[in-house]
């Protein structure tokens, strides 16, 4: 007899991978259990019809869904009026400024955010790097020797240059590309993704089918490499997070867990509104150079998050 779901334990959805790591929110009674999941937030469910298996190690590492828990007992927690019903505390954008420059007094040129380990920095790296490793004429010339290992390999090192991916994305999309099939497919998908001449939509759906094949369909890994690459045009989708940004700007992304082009040319409007609210803002310190500034933004205004 499978053991009962404790408080604290980290799983995944059965069926429902693309919800990312879930963590149980209370000890399993009466063949129900509550969980948080990194895309897709809290749910409760009947385990007579919903299966989970549970991660261990760093199977079920992951300091995002670790800073949402938190702030979801946190909240959870506070006393609420007889008779009234808690309602989520909306938050406005200035608000959510105010929120920011809490954490970083001097917004995106605050000494703290510009640091080695603050906000910025490391994904910009990982942009130098993407652009030295795998920029058009290098990934050309390694697609025409059909060196997909080597693409895939360097592929790695731009993923391990971030913590954008989750120890459990990472272990997932290694397994997803381990064959030298599946390794072709990823590297010529990415390459028409970046480089090729398709319309943006055209090249995201079809990067997307791939995904799905090769059995890494999530957002994160889908939104990665656009996203480092190109970080003046471009957005990195993290569900949960942006899913708060949009609340907070009271805008309509259409999310919905499985890969789709409306959800993120949504979210590419949703990032150049921020944009645009930020420079209206009028101060200098809150003008963002590119959506590396941006989505810095979406994430340290999301709850839970801490330094």
């Amino acid at each position: 007899m499978q053991k009962l779901f404790r408080r604290g334990e980290r799983v995944k959805h059965a069926t429902k991978t693309e919800w990312g790591i879930g963590e149980v929110l209370t000890n399993e009674a009466g063949g129900k259990v509550s969980v948080f999941f990194e895309d897709v937030g809290p749910k409760e469910f009947d385990l007579e019809f919903a299966k989970f298996l549970r991660l261990e190690g760093v199977d079920g590492e992951s300091d995002y869904l670790t800073a949402l828990v938190t702030h979801h007992h946190a909240e959870a927690a506070k006393p609420v009026l007889a008779g009234v019903q808690k309602k989520p505390r909306f938050l406005s954008f200035s608000e959510a400024v105010k929120n920011f420059l809490g954490f970083f007094p001097c917004g995106f040129s605050d000494p703290a955010y510009l640091a080695a380990k603050g906000e910025r920095k490391y994904k910009f790296d990982a942009h130098l790097l993407m652009i030295d490793l795998l920029g058009e004429a290098m990934f050309c010339s390694l697609l025409r020797q059909n060196d997909f290992k080597e693409v895939l390999d360097r592929v790695k090192r731009v993923i391990n240059k971030t913590n954008l991916i989750s120890p459990y994305e990472k272990i997932g999309f290694s397994n997803g590309v381990a064959s030298e099939v599946n390794q072709k497919l990823f590297a010529e998908s990415l390459y028409d993704l970046l480089y090729g001449t398709d319309g943006l939509q055209s090249r995201f759906e079809r990067y997307a089918t791939m995904l799905s094949l090769i059995g890494v369909a999530k957002w994160p890994i889908a939104t990665y490499f656009p996203f480092i690459a190109f970080p003046n045009t471009q957005i990195f989708l993290k569900p949960v997070v942006t899913q708060n940004a949009a609340n907070v700007l009271n805008q309509e992304i259409n999310y919905r867990p499985e890969l789709n082009w409306l959800s993120y040319s949504q979210v590419l409007v949703l990032a150049e509104r921020i944009r645009k609210e930020l420079l209206k803002d009028g101060r200098e310190m809150l003008i963002p150079r590119d959506m590396i500034d941006v989505q810095s933004f979406i994430w340290i205004i999301a709850p839970g998050y801490f330094l």
